[in-house]
This record gives structure tokens, C-alpha cells and sequence, in this order.
């Protein structure tokens, strides 16, 4: 199965969650592309079996969603069936807390793109509150985490 990862990552933090989760993809024996938000053409998700979407979590403990805009502007350029009998995912990383709430959003997202099947990836902490600075990067136990996902996600 070819999988393309669709992701926006402003500090790097999300980036290397995304590389571990095409590394377990890999690994299991299928195809991984990772495209960032800015690159993404909508009409290349016909090529595909599966997405996973990958986002920041921005502002997640506040609001009810947490996605990054970039992420919501890119798949504002899906169709509303594009995703219909497609595997779909969402991973996410957070400097504090939020994580979690943006990968059920990430799945919202998704169904309403005609995705039937979701399958909610891990979502990690790295970095610092606000982007400031890098802070701390994704953990090695996170990664490993990341690249299990993307095994099973493809299994």
C-alpha cells in the first residue's frame, strides 16, 4: 500500500514524528511519501491508499481543535469524497497538552472528506509553549511509538 503523509511542522518537531511513522511504514513493506502542506497538490491523493495527516497541535488545550491552519487549508482542497475508500491517520505533536484532541480532530476532518476508515496515530510532546524557541525534540520512546503506528497502520 502507498501511503502519503501530508504534514506542516513550523519548529521540526512534527517532521520527526512524520519520519518515524515512514520508517515503521517502510519497514513493514509498503511506500511512504511525505509531502509538506505547502507542496500538496489535491489530485495526488488519487495515487494513494492511505493518508495520514500530521499537524502541530496549536492552541489545543484552549479550543476544541488544535489543528494547525496550514493543515485546515490544505484539505480545503479535497473534494468531499476523495478520501472514500482510503485508510486515513492523524499524528500530532504538542509542547504542553492538546495532543490528543487534535488527532480525534484530525479524524473529524477527514470523515467529512469522505474517510471512512480512521485510524488515530500517538501524538507526542516536544518543544516549548508558544514556538519561541526549538526546545526539546520528539523522545526516542515517542519515535518508537511513531514507527510502531506506522506498522500497524499499513498491516
Amino acid at each position: 500500500m502507498k501511503i502519503l503523509i501530508l504534514y506542516f511542522s513550523k519548529t521540526g518537531h512534527t517532521l520527526e514524528a512524520v519520519n518515524a511513522t515512514a520508517e515503521g511504514i517502510r519497514a513493514a513493506g509498503s511506500d511512504a511519501d511525505i509531502v509538506e502542506v505547502h507542496d500538496f497538490e489535491a489530485a495526488a491523493v488519487a495515487g494513494y491508499g492511505g493518508i495520514i495527516l500530521a499537524s502541530p497541535c496549536w492552541s489545543g488545550s484552549v479550543t476544541p481543535w488544535g489543528v494547525a491552519r496550514p493543515v485546515l487549508r490544505a484539505l480545503d482542497g479535497l473534494q468531499p469524497d476523495s478520501l472514500k475508500g482510503k485508510r486515513c491517520g492523524g499524528i500530532s505533536v504538542h509542547s504542553k497538552m492538546g495532543g490528543k484532541t487534535t488527532v480525534k480532530c484530525l479524524g473529524n476532518l477527514l470523515s467529512g472528506k469522505g474517510c471512512e476508515d480512521y485510524r488515530p496515530g500517538p501524538a507526542a510532546k516536544a518543544g516549548v509553549p508558544f514556538s519561541l524557541w526549538t526546545g526539546p525534540s520528539v523522545g526516542a520512546q515517542d519515535e518508537e511509538r511513531f514507527k510502531d503506528y506506522g506498522a500497524e497502520f499499513v498491516a
